[in-house]
């Protein structure tokens, strides 16, 4: 009778720890204008993309299951498509790791008018969720010919204008 109590304690503990953990946001998105937070409920919702791309550390090719960057940031007012020109040409987006680790894109590589290739902020490895080395998110660069712009840990995302005021 108690290894039962002690086991639904442990299981209403774990259950209501993952709750809270679903409801924390994994994801900051931070335009001029505003500040788009996503929980890891609210990711999973997002259209799915898929691409493969080899691990440049393990050099085997692997398959990766995200959002597109470009949704991503089209659902926060980033400057695509036929709005694309004049002082968007000068913006960038900074992608920050945990461990403090920061990556620079122009904004045209996201552009389909730009680049046809798809860049996938990733949550998904081979079909299981990423491995805590590279978790929460990781952003995934098919094409480019060495891995430091794939990075692991992504928690933020920036848009920002190099164009002088």
């Amino acid at each position: 009778m108690r290894h039962l109590r002690l086991s639904l304690i442990a299981f209403v503990f774990v259950t209501s720890a993952l709750r809270t953990l679903a409801a924390e946001p994994i994801l900051k998105i931070t335009t001029p204008e505003k500040t788009v937070m996503f929980t890891a409920e609210d990711f999973a919702a997002l259209p799915r993309a898929d691409v493969k791309a080899a691990d440049m550390h393990e050099k085997d090719p692997r398959s990766y299951s995200g959002v597109a960057m470009r949704e991503l940031l089209t659902r926060v007012g980033a400057p695509l498509a036929d709005k694309f020109r004049g002082p968007a040409l000068a913006m960038g987006v900074v992608v920050r790791c945990k461990d403090g680790y920061t990556v620079l894109f122009s904004l045209a590589e996201f552009d389909e008018n730009f680049s046809t290739r798809t860049i996938v902020l990733a949550d998904r490895e081979n079909g299981e969720i990423l491995p805590p080395s590279a978790a929460p998110l990781r952003i995934v660069t098919p094409g480019d010919k060495r891995g430091a712009r794939s990075a692991r840990q992504v928690v933020a995302i920036e848009l920002v204008s190099l164009a002088k005021p």
